[in-house]
């Protein structure tokens, strides 16, 4: 698979490391970008907008920000996409668009599962939950503060958490999408100075039964404010792609 990448840095670059073969091009505006590439050896073109007709990409994965997301409109024409900020998918009117834009095209968007798991059986009782909420619990320097104790920082809708917190809860984003949307799924943030990884809580009450997860994930070692298991999680998707058995 032939695959274009938006944004070089923590997943962006995890990816490229394990899929050189594969990596047509990199767009990317940082100066040091260039350097980066070639001390992993990453040999491919380096864009700083997004190539003519995305130049061959099967697939092109928004790895950058929330920001970047739009980007993805003018990809779908010609190759299926991938969305790691899921965050930006709050704006129903910008999700509104990329869905029509890949069923005029007949393409796909795919959405990685990121920090957290189960995303499968709470897409499966989503018609009969009455609860879900999220709590995720990251170290302070992870939220850009201080604390010094343990504080709850926000409580509200996951749509309010996108906005307010784009680069910490995807998580929420993809969770409000896989399961009752961004006003029914509840989130709590909490800054807490004992804790040494990104923990995510997940409960979900339905007729259907309730159910519980708890994720602990170490923090990407390039960026605190992302989880290991969000590039991993990634990767993993690329594969299923590819793969003839489809799990779940």
């Amino acid at each position: 698979m032939k695959i274009g990448l938006i944004g070089f840095g923590s997943i962006g670059s995890y990816v490229a490391r394990r899929l050189k073969g594969e990596l047509v091009w990199v767009v990317d505006a940082e100066p040091s970008v260039a350097r980066r590439m070639a001390a992993l050896g990453v040999r491919c073109s380096l864009h700083q907008k997004i190539p003519e007709k995305c130049k061959g990409a099967e697939l092109v994965v928004e790895a950058a920000s929330q920001e970047a997301v739009p980007l993805l409109l003018e990809c779908l024409p010609h190759c299926d996409v991938m969305v790691m900020s899921v965050g930006a998918l709050a704006d129903l009117k910008l999700l509104a668009k990329l869905e029509k834009r890949a069923r005029e095209h007949k393409r796909k968007i795919y959405l990685p599962s990121g920090a957290i798991g189960g995303l499968d059986a709470i897409s499966s009782i989503a018609s009969e939950a009455r609860s879900v909420l999220l709590e995720t619990v990251k170290p302070p320097a992870s939220l850009g503060r201080r604390d010094r104790r343990r504080t709850v920082i926000f409580e509200g809708s996951a749509r309010k958490a996108c906005a307010l917190f784009p680069k910490n809860v995807n998580v929420s984003a993809t969770l409000a999408l896989a399961g009752v949307g961004f006003e029914k799924t509840k989130v709590r943030i909490v800054s807490d100075p004992k804790v040494k990884r990104n923990t995510h809580h997940v409960f979900v009450k339905s007729a259907a039964g309730s159910m519980s997860f708890a994720f602990e994930n170490m923090p990407s070692k390039e960026n605190p404010k992302t989880s290991a298991l969000a590039a991993l999680s990634a990767l993993s998707r690329i594969r299923k792609i590819k793969s003839v058995l489809q799990i779940g």
